[in-house]
């Protein structure tokens, strides 16, 4: 199978609907594979959702938006990135997402004391969906694509992530109907955390096919991502952290890793049309340095005749 990744995260997204519609208790709406506080240490005490939130769908009509979507970008990312790389990406970005989801909305709850951040379910494809543009655009971050032209590449995550955050308002502002809150209410927050993870994934962690680890260069930096009016803040700021992270002994394998050597050329041999420009180009050195020692002839003979006539005048 050319694309086993790509096709096996369409099964897996199938599979956790199908054991969610069957296993969910007809009270529980959001699922039994979604990440919520009462799921994790409350209520039903199920870990598993850390891993299976950001792939699962409680409903029919969120996959028929994903799958295409998902399967579309992974394999365009698969071929480059590697079948075992892109598990260990989606796999970090949407659990890192979850866990740092999990976390927010618990402080949100010691902060508010209000039960909705206890009950709220969360789970979708969205941040597993931003990773991928990551990785989609990081060898060629400033080319355009023809499906839009006048967009570099390197702001499809944060165009997506915009998009999902404003269904995640909609869903928010939308309480009427709490299937639709419960479909667009996580889009955003695992959008723009799946999108951060997945670099940060691709930056540090990922086994390149060279034997080396991450991507550290300026061409994959944080502020790629960003606007060009934000990396006056970004930037040094990024950099200081990352010196500081640095300073603390982390990353110690990137700062030892050998600089990449600049190709070397070296000469065509047995090439005609090389051999006839060489052979042009030292015809017209010789008569250049002809013709500047002709002329430094003359300039002496001058000199000798000027010398010869005043020795006559004395």
């Amino acid at each position: 199978m050319r694309l086993p990744v790509s096709v096996g995260l369409v099964l897996c997204m199938l599979l956790l609907w199908f054991i969610g519609a069957v296993f969910t208790p007809e009270g529980e709406k959001g699922g039994v594979l979604a990440l919520s506080v009462a799921d994790v240490i409350l209520r039903h005490i199920r870990p598993w959702v850390y891993v299976t939130a950001g792939f699962y769908h409680p409903y029919i009509m969120q996959l028929l938006f994903v799958l295409p979507l998902g399967f579309g970008l992974a394999k365009r990312v698969e071929p480059d990135l590697g079948a075992i790389n892109l598990v260990r990406l989606l796999v970090f970005a949407n659990t890192a997402a979850a866990l740092v989801l999990f976390v927010n909305l618990f402080v949100l709850y010691i902060v508010f004391r209000d039960p909705i951040y206890l009950e709220a379910n969360f789970s979708g494809f969205t941040g597993g969906i931003t990773a991928l543009l990551v990785a989609y655009m990081k060898p060629t971050p400033y080319a355009a694509a023809p499906l839009f032209p006048g967009v570099q590449l390197r702001y499809y995550p944060l165009v997506a992530s915009g998009v999902f955050s404003f269904c995640s308002i909609f869903g928010l502002a939308f309480s009427a109907g709490p299937a639709v809150s419960i479909m667009l209410v996580s889009a955003g927050p695992f959008s723009v955390l799946g999108g951060f993870f997945g670099w940060y994934y691709l930056r540090f962690l990922n086994k390149n096919r060279d034997q080396t680890v991450g991507d550290v260069s300026d061409e994959f930096a944080l502020i790629v991502l960003l606007p060009d009016f934000s990396k006056p803040v970004i930037g040094p700021l990024a950099n200081f952290c990352f010196s500081v992270v640095k300073l603390c002994g982390f990353f110690k394998k990137r700062a030892a890793q050998k600089p990449k050597m600049l190709p070397i050329l070296t000469e065509i041999k047995n090439d005609p049309i090389a051999e006839r420009r060489k052979a042009r180009a030292m015809k017209a050195l010789d008569e250049k340095l002809a013709k500047l020692a002709h002329a430094r002839d003359d300039s002496g003979s001058s000199l000798l005749s000027v010398e010869v006539r005043d020795d006559g005048v004395e």
